[in-house]
């Protein structure tokens, strides 16, 4: 089992899926400029090795392929799915360990985050570096519940951090500790592993803790440390970690940072201070580009297909066979039915627009690879647009959506937006008409068991 971040790129270099740039190359933009540049080209990950004023590498675009996420369930891409949930419905608690490589170094005096850490400044109108893939660990000041979440971070000075706390369990656990006028200790880990990185982006219950589904999707416990100046238990393997707290009722404005949804937003965001930094020898950056290739995979499984949104979906609505967050950061999804009556596009539609993530839903049949862009535009043509658009007012809408926001109320307003859904199912009784057109399937099969083996 690969138990952290380098092992992960041990793998991703060993398939090829690695490349190494030695030129020198700045934090500021040009390292999240090569980012683009080599998902777009390559599709493959990046190690910067020359970081212009440090002697720590970034690593980047970890997930840019689904081929990257299958090697972390060790199975292929098309069985990608099938193994990440039969993992994700298996938690496994974490272990606790005394001794951890993230503690190797530390610095408890004149903290510098920017002297320590190779953050990156991703584009032109951003207020400073920001960290976008670090995972933000605190625990329930009623309860002593464990949190983590993926929260976009600014590095606002030498010891201070803006940090947007806009979803559970973290906005929970903050607002208690405001009720109750205390500051709330957090942990700031970069560079964990991969089931724990994937876990801290994934929605959860109230009631689990997001490092038994890491547990189950490592399938073996998490290594977990006790911090050594919050009382907070973080990934005994990860590359850094930043221990503090979060200032009680302080906001400050944060931003503006380019968003997911391809935005530059900013918010009245919390502010954390930061009393200690510790790391591994030798560490690596993870960094991970906004509005790009990346986080459409990584989202596109941890909420189309995760445990909390496909299987309560496929409950309620057993004809439903795949979902896929085609383009997480507009909303939009494409979701695979077997289609049984006329009115089951309708359920699916109305199941889905009210969440907050979702603006367009496009339901297609069994015949349509729904991950496949030449498929999803392909059945397009069978939508008449006269009948199938379906128009659905005054629903959430996503908080980093600027078409959503309105005039004159607070970046933390939750706005209600008019959504659509599109029916680009065949009709029941003109199915024939409709037919597409295919090799013979156990070819295709035998065929592909072929290539696997030579290509």
């Amino acid at each position: 089992m690969v138990r952290d971040l380098r092992g992960f790129l041990g793998q991703l270099e060993e398939a090829g899926e690695l490349i190494r740039i030695g030129e020198e190359l700045s934090p500021k933009y040009e390292i999240a400029a090569a980012i683009k540049y080599i998902a777009e080209k390559k599709g493959t990950a990046v190690l910067f090795e020359n970081v212009r004023g440090y002697n720590i590498p970034v690593v980047g675009n970890l997930f840019a392929r689904r081929k990257h996420l299958a090697m972390v369930f060790e199975a292929e891409e098309d069985e990608l799915i099938e193994a990440y949930l039969s993992r994700r419905e298996k938690l496994i608690p974490p272990k606790a360990v005394s001794e951890a490589p993230v503690q190797e170094v530390v610095i408890d005096h004149d903290v510098d985050i920017l002297n320590t850490i190779p953050v990156l400044t991703h584009h032109e109108k951003d207020a400073g570096p920001y960290f976008t893939s670090a995972i933000t660990i605190a625990k329930d000041p009623e309860t002593g519940m464990r949190g983590m979440g993926l929260h976009r971070i600014q590095v606002k000075g030498k010891d201070t951090l803006g940090i947007l706390l806009a979803t559970p369990p973290l906005s929970q656990f903050l607002a208690k500790a405001d009720r109750m006028d205390k500051p709330l200790e957090i942990a700031v880990a970069s560079g964990v592993d991969s089931p724990t990185f994937l876990s801290g982006c994934t929605p959860a219950p109230e009631d689990v803790d997001k490092f038994d589904i890491a547990g189950g999707l490592a399938q073996a416990p998490i290594e977990l440390v006790k911090c050594l100046s919050v009382d907070v238990e973080v990934p005994a393997n990860a590359e850094f970690m930043l221990e503090g707290e979060i200032i009680p009722h302080h906001r400050e404005y944060e931003g503006p940072f380019g968003e997911s949804s391809g935005y530059y937003l900013p918010f009245d965001s919390p502010v954390a201070k930061i009393r200690l930094i510790t790391h591994r020898r030798n560490p690596i950056y993870r960094a991970l580009m906004p509005f790009w290739s990346e986080e459409d995979i990584l989202l596109g499984l941890l909420w189309g297909t995760g445990a909390d949104v496909f299987l309560p979906l496929r409950k309620e609505l057993p004809f439903v066979r795949q979902v896929n967050f085609r383009n997480f950061t507009g909303g939009i999804v494409i979701v695979q039915i077997e289609k049984e009556s006329e009115d089951d596009v309708l359920k699916v539609i109305d199941y889905l627009l009210p969440s907050p993530w979702v603006k367009l839903v496009v339901v297609t049949d069994e015949d349509v690879d729904i991950w496949s862009a030449k498929d999803v535009d392909w059945v397009l043509s069978r939508v008449r647009l006269d009948k199938d658009l379906i128009v659905r007012t005054g629903l959430p809408g996503d908080l980093i959506d600027p078409s959503a926001m309105s005039a004159g109320k607070p970046f933390d307003h939750i706005p209600m937006i008019t959504k659509v859904g599109i029916d680009a199912t065949k009709p029941l009784a003109e199915r024939g008409k409709f037919e597409k057109i295919r090799v013979p399937p156990g070819v295709e099969k035998e065929i592909a068991a072929k290539l696997r083996r030579l290509v």
